[in-house]
């Protein structure tokens, strides 16, 4: 007779991977540029942490949280810089 397989280990999901969307969502919505600054950083630690340990998962919420983080930056700096022409042709 055989041993029976010992049961699959279960996956976990990478927290940093959780924090950059968050984080990505939070600075499309709440915290403009300080939580999408965040979101790049966590998302790219993420993707690190997730290089090094094949048994994460998270790699599509890594991605996601780092797109997010910069598209939130550019935005950020979009309104910046047309604020800062508004305030120059009106002076």
């Amino acid at each position: 007779m055989t041993e029976p397989a010992p049961p699959p280990v279960p996956r976990r999901t990478s927290a940093l991977a959780i924090a950059a969307l968050a984080c990505g969502i939070a600075g499309l919505t709440v915290f403009p540029l300080l939580a999408s600054f965040a979101a790049v950083v966590l998302g790219t630690m993420a993707r690190g942490e997730l290089r090094r340990d094949p048994t994460l998962d998270g790699s599509g919420l890594a991605t996601a949280g780092l797109v997010l983080g910069w598209i939130g930056v550019a935005l950020a700096l979009l309104g910046l810089l047309l604020f800062l022409a508004f305030f120059l042709l009106v002076f």
